[in-house]
């Protein structure tokens, strides 16, 4: 079997290690050029809870303002303001983030709610917003968990 090859054609097997060191040099040399990995975000690029509490809460009373509970509508609510606060949050370009966003929503007649969450996150780079709605037939309480992609 003859294989050619240009790049290595008339190289005696010294220098053929020697032209193989070299190709890996290079190589190694574009790679540590072209590829930088960051581990964390730059402080303008980090999560703002207090704007995505603002507009949060700014969704939320935009959605709910004026009505009353009705169990017809409280589903096309929540996903309204799911997909509405996701949209926004997402137009406020922090850098790879993902979202989980969280809506609960019920009929308000004086009976207290008691709602908790828990996830294992790095808390120097994720963070969580949130803000609630209450009315006299409506509560509703929204959060966005935000968590930093590495």
């Amino acid at each position: 079997m003859n294989i050619s090859c240009p790049d290595f054609e008339g190289l005696v097997p010294e220098e053929f290690e020697e032209y193989k060191s070299l190709r890996q040099a290079e190589d190694a040399d574009k790679k540590s050029s072209t590829i930088s990995f960051q581990m964390r975000p730059e402080f303008d690029e980090r999560f703002r809870a207090l704007t995505v509490k603002e507009l949060i809460h700014g969704v939320l009373n935009d959605e709910l303002g004026g009505k009353k509970y009705t169990v017809e509508e409280a589903e096309t609510w929540t996903n309204n303001i799911a997909t509405s606060v996701r949209n926004k949050v997402k137009d406020l370009g922090f850098k790879r983030y993902k979202y989980v966003v969280q809506v609960i929503l019920g009929e308000q007649r004086g009976a207290g709610v008691k709602i908790g969450s828990r996830c294992l996150w790095d808390a120097d780079t994720d963070n969580y917003a949130s803000d609630v709605f209450i009315n006299d037939s409506i509560f509703c309480m929204t959060v966005v968990f935000a968590i930093y992609f590495y």
